[in-house]
């Protein structure tokens, strides 16, 4: 199937997000991680929207969604306006999928809104740096911007898009991502970065409330897998799974397997619901 036509809706207070809309049934939020759009997907609206509804946003400052109204936001106010959003497009329950720190957003998300969830999966899930010194996570923030200051978006992509993957990666995975990566809106990027350099992951850990998977890359050096495995003993009763072969680049790296992981996942979420 082509790529999913890119929609916009209106959330008031002057903000709009942008995002693609697949198919028919329970829907699957996917919200992407910091080098993503809602284009990151293909897989997913190719593979899924045959039984599901596939939503795949913009966070605010990416694709076509404005910028977010605030100087230095958190993951809290992500997760407000994923919620803002859901809200919008009138999704009763859905299943929600977050990648890198997508995966903070959604762990907030069911936090704070858990009956609204049918499923959640957490796709190499970061920490953050929250608990870093606040000089730390400054100079953080000073060099990142500086380095996109001199570099510009398609010369950052190139030093370090390749790292982010796995070192057997094929070279035809590799230029994608690179490419993808390019097209990043610097601004938006900024401030999604600063939210999750101010992140804890650990604080938005609760007690599941619905069928939950996390899902490592076995050479991710983004969230490395022993940092993937605390994160999967916080959340006891999750299912644990890890890809072989594949770095931080999950829409890129072998990405069939994740869709085989999401589809049984899903299936297996909606039997529980059923059965309980």
């Amino acid at each position: 199937m082509a790529l999913p036509q890119l929609e916009t809706i209106d959330l008031g207070n002057g903000q709009v997000i942008s995002y693609r809309d697949a198919g028919a049934g329970e829907c699957v939020l996917i919200l992407h991680g910091l080098g993503g759009r809602s284009e990151s997907w293909v897989p997913q609206y190719e593979g899924l929207s045959d039984q599901y509804r596939v939503i795949g946003w913009d966070a605010p400052g990416y694709g076509g969604s404005s910028e977010i109204n605030l100087d230095e936001p958190n993951i809290e106010d992500y997760a407000d306006l994923v919620m803002r959003f859901a809200d919008a497009l009138e999704l009763d329950r859905f299943h929600l999928v977050g990648h890198s720190v997508g995966t903070c957003t959604a762990a907030r998300v069911h936090q704070t809104h858990p009956g609204r969830l049918l499923s959640l999966t957490l796709a190499e899930a970061v920490i953050g740096n929250g608990t870093s010194p606040d000089d730390e996570k400054e100079n953080m923030l000073v060099a990142r911007a500086r380095d996109l200051e001199e570099m510009g978006p398609e010369e950052f992509a190139m030093r370090r898009t390749p790292n982010s993957l796995s070192p057997n990666a094929e070279p035809e995975a590799v230029a994608a991502a690179v490419e993808f990566a390019q097209g990043m809106r610097v601004p938006g990027y900024l401030k999604l970065f600063g939210a999750l350099v101010r992140a804890n992951m650990f604080k938005y850990v609760e007690a599941l409330q619905v069928p939950a998977m996390i899902v490592a890359g076995s050479d991710d050096k983004s969230a490395p897998e022993k940092f993937v495995r605390e994160i999967a003993e916080a959340f006891p009763g999750i299912r644990y799974e890890i890809i072989e072969g594949i770095g931080h680049q999950i829409a890129f790296e072998k990405p069939d397997l994740f869709l085989n992981l999401l589809k049984h996942h899903l299936v297996a979420a909606e039997a529980a619901i059923k059965g309980g």
